[in-house]
């Protein structure tokens, strides 16, 4: 998605259409008006509109024309990375099309479409669901009686993807994402959790302080952040491989923390406590390299790739591209 060039007056100004290209409090005010979205308070299109004021530090009651209003809401619809149209049977009615139009008609509204396909969209039942999926970290610091808890880090400078998170720090943090409001603190205060080593232990201790101080915006800002981040790996990174497990069958990452730490351990990558301390990517690329190991070796025994993916848990086109 590109960023929005607009024209006013002779100038000319750039309106980021991305998740990370805001700053802290646009982001966690973002976070907000979503929160009241999903309450029923506001709409997408609200949304939207809020957003793009914040950006151009606008304020929104001055648009009182027609005119004015149309230009606002033209502008703010343009800005298309917030949120996919969901339609009914996962997306049915958009599989016959090619990869360009249903990228389109999962970001445009279909009375904004020109496409033949617009007319029988404008017939069904459609919603708007938050798109998270980005590679940032929008909330690096949380403040909490004048002391600072530091964020992990994402990096992602020439192209090369870090992250300062640790195998047991993740998979804990995963293990809450959709867990409810009441499990936000103790996600935060996971992710916000001092280092220089990651313990459980001191992270559970500092989630009270978290529920005391924070306000639910801002956790559910962090929770957000975090679920892009997550959702990023397993979609635009070689790691979407570990997401192609079929629900009914086990999968590395989803595993009892314990399970998959001890699994590791007894294969000789470490003890117990190097395995939990083992950086993020290294632990999944790990995991990664066993999954198509275990694929190459079922194929050297001569299994076919029915009994393959019946056996590690892969869909057949999956077990095709590996062997």
């Amino acid at each position: 998605m590109k960023d929005i060039e607009l024209t006013y007056k002779d100038k000319t100004f750039i309106i980021p259409n991305r998740w990370d290209g805001m700053t802290q409090s646009q982001y966690t005010a973002l976070c907000a008006d979503l929160l009241r979205m999903e309450a029923g308070e506001l709409s997408a299109g609200e949304v939207r509109i809020n957003h793009l004021c914040r950006l151009m530090s606008w304020n929104r009651r001055r648009f009182r024309t027609e005119e004015q209003i149309a230009n606002l809401i033209s502008i703010s619809e343009r800005l298309t990375f917030l949120f996919q149209i969901s339609y009914p049977d996962g997306n049915a009615v958009l599989e016959a099309l090619d990869d360009n139009t249903y990228r389109l008609c999962r970001r445009v509204d279909p009375f904004r479409l020109s496409l033949p396909i617009a007319r029988v969209l404008r017939k069904m039942e459609y919603r708007y669901v938050v798109d998270l999926c980005f590679c940032a970290q929008l909330i690096p610091v949380l403040t909490i009686d004048g002391k600072d808890y530091n964020g992990y880090r994402v990096i992602t400078d020439c192209n090369r993807l870090s992250c300062s998170l640790t195998a047991l720090q993740y998979i804990e943090a995963r293990e809450l994402l959709d867990k409810g409001t009441d499990a936000l603190p103790l996600l935060a205060a996971i992710l916000y959790h001092p280092e220089p080593e990651y313990d459980s232990g001191k992270a559970h201790a500092l989630a009270p302080l978290f529920a005391r101080n924070l306000s639910v915006e801002i956790l559910t800002a962090v929770a957000f952040n975090f679920q892009a981040f997550n959702s990023y790996l397993f979609s635009k990174t070689p790691f979407s491989l570990l997401g192609k497990f079929e629900p009914s069958q086990p999968s590395p990452i989803t595993t009892d923390a314990s399970d998959a730490i001890y699994d590791l351990s007894k294969e000789g990558l470490g003890n117990v406590h190097q395995i939990e301390q083992m950086n993020l990517l290294t632990y999944l690329k790990v995991l990664r390299k066993k999954t198509i190991d275990a694929v190459r070796t079922l194929k050297g025994f001569g299994w076919d790739k029915a009994k393959i993916s019946s056996e590690v848990g892969l869909p057949i086109g999956v077990i095709d591209k590996i062997i």
